[in-house]
């Protein structure tokens, strides 16, 4: 049985098109971009580039796979009601409560990454000005979510180009110092930085050995997360139809744009073992080869995307329990919203959760008590987002198996459908994320830990209520929505035939 979400109000589409595509970034260019890039590179090596180029590919699939779900059948949800539409509501609990304990984990650690990077630019190691700096982003993140969703997409639009354009000055930079136009080189590098040594090119790329790329691939998946946010905000974007393909396929070219290219140059001007998450590696460059003023440029850009991603972060974790709760995977009380379509009952229980772990974190930063605090975050948001995208690619799987099975021709009844010629891409980028944790496991037994807790406790819980007979049933967020068996039932034999002859005309036309 289906019920309207109580109170009467939705979401309100408050989101331009292009301000779709700069909430994905946000979430994409945090601080784990600028630092995490560094923790990348120290720990893999120049294979590094090779664990991105395959997340490159891993990112094209979710996206085109989220927008051909996202166009064919909008759901407030998102990809947590496709989750459970597709692949059952015990997946979907588990995928969804994991999405939502990432952010709400991850968005204080920005902001008390955020306070790192002031104390390295202002050499204070005052704990008033640390504490301070880390307690008014949360607080001002806080506010801005409160507010109207179209306040926060103009700052979120607003933080996500200035990211963009330090970027750009970057690979700017590094060019020039690459070609020895400036820095204290002025000659040419070439390829002398890594690759100059008298061992094999097979060794050079994998110092610590091939397999690292796969064991180590979830610290390169986190630095790219947060492309999912796109979804999220569909369900407030203005014309999603078309500015949600749009800004799905963007996301992707400009994701390859602002990682493949910035890692080559790292590599080409900068030795792999000097990296680390102490400070952001593009400005350790720009202070190793004497621009101090690129140094400082790229130090603040960290303090832009931590507060950017630890905005967006909030958001999506919002708008994540929203979608748990319209699918009746949460507590009903969280479908309420506001007049000005604030899901407000989700802001104060991720914001609450959210202190807490400020709170927890910024006592064992300042006491020493967990000096991988940063490190471990990465590899757990890692683990929990890759799941999420696993959920995505095979919900687009299965609906299009649902779709033949019930007569339909997904060439002919999809509207920003996958191209047939990648359409094996989303069941194979899952396999290849499926690989990526296990892998996982077998590395770091503490973090699989917390992850499964995370996923398997909410799962646990559904399965008890069931049992019990205290199981929601999905609560819709209004009554435009339709699931897929309303959108497509299943043809009788007569209409399979005439679709399957439309269709053959129309190939002989082409």
């Amino acid at each position: 049985m289906t019920q309207s979400s109580s109170g009467g109000n939705e979401l309100q589409r408050g989101i331009k098109g292009w301000q779709v595509t700069f909430i994905g970034l946000g979430g994409v260019i945090g601080s784990c971009y600028f630092l995490g890039i560094g923790v990348c590179v120290r720990t893999m090596g120049p294979a590094v580039l090779l664990g991105f180029a395959i997340v490159s590919f891993v990112i094209y699939a979710v996206m085109v796979a989220y927008a051909e779900l996202l166009v064919n059948v909008p759901r407030t949800g998102s990809f947590i009601s496709y989750t459970k539409e597709f692949l059952g509501p015990q997946w979907s609990i588990g995928m969804g409560w994991a999405f939502w304990c990432n952010w709400v984990a991850f968005v204080p650690s920005e902001c008390i990454a955020l306070a790192s990077t002031v104390k390295y630019m202002t050499g204070s190691d005052s704990p008033v000005l640390y504490v301070s700096v880390a307690v008014g982003a949360l607080a001002v993140v806080t506010i801005i979510n409160i507010a109207a969703v179209s306040l926060f997409s103009r700052v979120e639009g607003i933080l996500g180009i200035t990211k963009v354009s330090v970027i750009i000055l970057f690979i700017v930079v590094a060019i020039g110092i690459w070609l020895g136009l400036w820095g204290n080189e002025n000659a040419f590098i070439g390829t002398s930085v890594n690759f100059g040594g008298a061992a094999s090119l097979m060794d050079e790329l994998f110092p610590k050995g091939s397999l690292i790329v796969f064991t180590q691939m979830t610290l390169i998946l986190v630095t790219c997360e947060g492309t999912e946010l796109i979804g999220l905000a569909a369900a407030e974007a203005q014309d999603p139809e078309h500015s949600v393909p749009k800004a799905c396929k963007s996301v992707i070219w400009r994701v390859l744009g602002l990682y493949l290219v910035p890692i080559i140059l790292i590599l080409l001007v900068y030795p792999w073992g000097n990296a680390h998450d102490d400070v952001p590696i593009f400005a350790d460059i720009c202070n190793s080869y004497g621009l101090p003023i690129m140094g400082f440029i790229m130090s603040a850009a960290v303090f832009v995307a931590a507060f950017s991603c630890s905005n967006s972060g909030f958001y999506g974790s919002v708008r994540g329990m929203y979608g748990l709760a319209t699918e009746g995977l949460a507590p009903k009380f969280l479908t309420k919203v506001t007049k000005t379509g604030n899901p407000r009952n989700c802001v104060w229980l991720t914001m609450t959760c959210m202190w807490v772990i400020m709170i927890l974190g910024l006592v064992s930063q300042l006491t020493g008590a967990l000096e991988t605090l940063y490190a471990s975050l990465l590899s757990l948001a890692g683990f929990t987002g890759t799941m999420c995208w696993i959920g995505i690619c095979l919900s687009q799987v299965v609906m299009r198996r649902r779709l033949k099975q019930r007569g339909y021709d997904p060439k002919t009844c999809l509207k920003a459908k996958v191209n047939d010629k990648v359409a094996w891409l989303p069941l194979v980028a899952a396999i290849v994320q499926i690989v990526v944790l296990v892998m996982l496991v077998l590395e770091d037994q503490l973090v699989f830990g917390i992850a499964a807790g995370c996923t398997i406790v909410p799962m646990i819980i559904r399965y008890i209520n069931v049992k019990r007979g205290k199981a929601r049933d999905v609560v819709k967020a209004n009554d435009k929505e339709k699931s897929f068996d309303e959108l497509f039932p299943p043809l009788t034999e007569e209409e399979h035939k005439e679709r399957a002859a439309a269709y053959a005309v129309e190939a002989a036309r082409e």
